[in-house]
């Protein structure tokens, strides 16, 4: 894989390539329904389908779109099932953006780190997935969790490239030990999570309704793909859990990002300064705020505050056109750092410092380790680096498919992460 990667980088970096580049306007509907046999550093290989179906209309927005109707169906070689379906229009409600979201996913194998990025120590010997006689294994790290989610949001114009936006989010979700064989669900650092009161019992199942509103600052000249421009937000999320209690909290989030190109439609440099945390109240642990490093597993690095930036170079190393449909083909190279700023449970956390852990495997004993917290391993929280590149894919400027490899500095962070998404990062 790495060979193939350099090689392929090597050939697309010779030199750019405008073959057939001019670029054919799009009317009317624009359907598209792809197979996908992608990979995720979280959730495995996926295999399913998706269908993106844009309307351009008459063509004089392109390629801006009038609506576009999103759809996806994905299993996971971890076990996941995910179905998601989503809605976005500027013109559905006239002078307003809507955006519809539904989401579930079954993961019974979804990752679980602890609290505080560093200050929870990580073993790469217990993220063993699995035995050789298969009647017994370790998912450490890992527990079962259920999540369905449906959130609409609505954006108005207030002064050219600034607009207000308003929505509302509602999500249900259960957790519990992983279920599955050979793993023994109770041998997890979840479940001594919940075992040692860190994660109370009633967070473990429930409802929560989130209301946001907020300002967008947006002079991108494209979404999906911009060549140039910036994205700014700014907002505040009021939310409230229940099952048998009830847990209210206020969060603030900022994120700018500015997409700079050092040479037009060859070479740009984007960039993500972004922090989101708890201004009063409290969080289940589901709802935590991450620091998703790419190499790292996105549940690696939670807290009640994160912060984080990241860079890429995103060079355009040929375009065309096939079967009327415009292609774009580059490389990307990138870098991301962030870490807790606000810590969740640091103390409980570090009164069960003696709480250690030892697992037979095939014969061979791992540990003891000290799995919560460890002064030897992590005296408190640092800066998590991670640093990679990879290639993506456009079509008619508007579908990206990016394939990236990310290699964290720090062995506590994970060894590295190999993903195949829709969309880059940021």
């Amino acid at each position: 894989m790495k060979r193939f990667l350099l090689s392929l980088f090597l050939a697309l970096a010779a030199s750019p390539i405008y073959l057939h580049a001019d670029e054919p306007v799009k009317t009317g509907w624009s359907v598209g329904l792809l197979p996908a046999v992608n990979y995720n550093n979280d959730l495995g290989f996926q295999i399913g389908g998706l269908g993106q179906v844009y309307h351009y209309g008459d063509g004089s927005l392109y390629p801006q779109y009038l609506h576009k109707f999103e759809a996806h169906a994905y299993l996971y070689s971890k076990g996941a099932k995910q179905f998601i379906a989503n809605y976005d229009s500027k013109h559905l409600i006239p002078g307003k953006r809507l955006t519809l979201s539904a989401q579930y996913m079954d993961n019974p194998l979804c990752g679980f780190f602890g609290f505080n990025g560093a200050a929870s120590p990580y073993y790469s010997t217990l993220d063993l997935k699995k035995s050789a006689d298969k009647d017994d294994g370790i998912a450490f790290y890992a527990h079962h969790q259920q999540r369905f989610l449906f959130s609409a949001d609505v954006q108005g114009s207030l002064a050219p490239g600034l607009t207000w936006i308003g929505g509302v989010q509602y999500t249900w979700q259960r957790y519990a030990d992983v279920s599955l064989s050979p793993y023994n669900g109770t041998e997890t650092l979840y479940h001594q999570y919940v075992e040692t009161g860190l994660i109370p019992e009633e967070d473990n199942f429930g409802h929560r309704v989130e209301l946001k509103g907020g300002l967008v600052y947006d002079t991108r000249d494209l979404e999906a793909n911009p060549g140039r421009g910036i994205y700014a937000t700014a907002q505040v999320t009021g939310g409230g859990s229940w099952s048998s209690a009830c847990r209210t909290s206020l969060l603030f989030s900022a994120d700018v990002r500015q997409y700079i190109p050092v040479v037009p439609s060859l070479l740009m440099l984007a960039y993500q300064v972004a922090y989101k945390g708890l201004v009063a109240g409290s969080l289940p642990f589901y709802a935590l705020p991450a620091f998703n490093m790419r190499g790292s597993y996105s549940t690696r690095i939670v807290g009640n505050g994160v912060a984080w930036g990241s860079a890429d170079i995103r060079f355009t190393a040929a375009r065309g056109t096939l079967l009327k449909q415009f292609f774009e083909v580059g490389l990307v190279a990138f870098a991301d750092a962030g870490g807790v700023v606000q810590p969740y449970e640091l103390e409980a956390q570090r009164l069960l410092g003696d709480h250690t852990t030892v697992k037979t495997l095939d014969g061979e004993t791992f540990g003891p380790y000290r799995c919560i917290f460890d002064p030897a391993v992590a005296t408190g929280e640092r800066l998590h680096i991670s640093v990679g590149g990879g290639f993506f894919f456009t079509m008619n400027r508007n579908f990206v498919t990016a394939i990236e490899l990310g290699k964290p500095l720090n062995p506590q962070d994970g060894n590295f992460g190999l993903y195949i998404n829709l969309g880059f990062s940021f």
